[in-house]
């Protein structure tokens, strides 16, 4: 049989955003996993793993349609639980096509699905927490490089575009928000990484205007500078599942506690005494490395 996937049209895949969900319970299967998800939008396809993430968890992913607002769509979806188990869901980046879309799934107007367990899953790498992914420093393990010296990315941007990097997550989320109050809404924003990301201008006067303007607006910016070529340090946002504090313990701002012992916290932990599952808990961390992080605190 042709196990070959059929990629997706063109048009299709920029209505979809892609979901990572994790923290599966035993024996969910696809269908299970739809019938929480499809009150919440149109789904397009849908598969869970046949193997487990780093952390040992069931996970799976969701393409879904027409998503307006994806930060309402996460706020909503983390309040899933199947049984004791509470979800977790984050949107998914860098997933190959052919990684997710099963040829046979059969996708209706309704949002029915056909999913089949353990499909489209390919063997997991370091670095790639299980999901499928590999990235730039998987692809480079154990190899050498020469890079030209004469190379200079994105240097028709400088001069005219912004670096910035945002105080926390809710400052990242409403980048929009924020240009919007400063320049009516023009800019490209990028995200490069991190907190970090780059808004580019249709020319020099306006990039250098913005910047001046960005500098009085407090609360949203710890950096903002104007792209020349320089240099950027390497940071990367990683959520870390901090699990085992003691009951009489179990208060966000010792959750938060712990995952300023990894890196900043950028995301707060969230966690309420009327949660079912008080098991564990999820912060997330600004870290200056591209190592998983997996660690115990005593």
């Amino acid at each position: 049989m042709d196990r070959r996937r059929i990629p997706i049209p063109e048009n299709v895949q920029r209505r979809i955003t892609k979901i990572f969900v994790t923290n599966l319970p035993e024996g969910c299967s696809g269908a299970d996993l739809a019938s929480q998800l499809r009150s919440f939008g149109q789904i397009y396809d849908l598969y869970i793993a046949r193997k487990r993430d780093r952390g040992g968890n069931r996970f799976g992913f969701v393409s879904m349609l027409d998503v307006n607002d994806k930060d309402e769509l996460l706020k909503n979806l983390r309040s899933i639980r199947m049984g004791e188990y509470k979800l977790w869901f984050n949107i998914a980046r860098f997933v190959l096509e052919d990684d997710e879309i099963n040829s046979n799934s059969v996708h209706s107007k309704s949002g029915n699905t056909n999913t089949k367990e353990g499909e489209g899953q390919s063997d997991s790498k370091p670095g790639s927490a299980g999901t499928g992914e590999r990235t730039f420093k998987d692809m480079l393990v154990g190899k050498s490089m020469t890079i030209d010296n004469n190379i200079n990315a994105f240097s028709s941007l400088h001069g005219r575009a912004l670096v910035a990097k945002m105080i926390d997550v809710e400052a990242l989320k409403n980048i929009y928000v924020t240009l919007n109050d400063i320049c009516q809404g023009q800019g490209k924003v990028q995200f490069i990484g991190g907190l970090d990301i780059l808004i580019s201008f249709e020319d020099s006067e306006m990039a250098v205007a913005i910047l001046e303007a960005a500098k009085k607006v407090e609360n949203n910016f710890s950096m903002i500078r104007l792209w020349e070529g320089q240099s950027l340090g390497f940071e990367r946002m990683t959520w870390l599942k901090v699990q085992g504090i003691p009951l009489q313990l179990l208060t966000n701002e010792v959750i938060d506690a712990v995952g300023g012992m990894f890196g900043k916290v950028v995301h707060k932990a969230n966690q309420s005494e009327k949660d079912h599952d008080l098991s564990f808990e999820y912060v997330g961390v600004l870290v200056g490395e591209g190592k998983r992080v997996s660690d115990e605190i005593v």
